[in-house]
């Protein structure tokens, strides 16, 4: 039950549920995902950094870059639920 409150809690944020409806597209470089929450990089990563610790997505560094994605099937059953869709991204690294 505690899991399920920190991930709503974590979702509860304007700028981290459209991280994660970025993510819902599939895994997305962090230089990505800061065009679509339009925040500052430092912002942004903080959010993702409260995501990663409710357990909603987790990362990977591949070189210089870290990639994101939903980890688990809680956070796509939750969005489902609600009826939020996923957003379809155009930035590459």
């Amino acid at each position: 039950m505690e899991s399920r409150v920190k991930l709503l809690k974590a979702l509860s944020d304007e700028s981290r549920m459209r991280i994660v409806r970025l993510l819902m597209g599939g895994e997305q470089c962090a230089c990505s995902i800061v065009p679509y929450v339009k925040k500052a990089q430092p912002t942004v990563s903080r959010h993702l950094k409260i995501l990663e610790e409710a357990g909603v997505v987790q990362s990977r560094r591949d070189g210089t870059n870290i990639w994101y994605h939903l980890k688990g099937k809680d956070a796509t059953k939750v969005l489902g639920a609600l009826g939020i869709r996923k957003i379809r991204p155009n930035a590459k690294c």
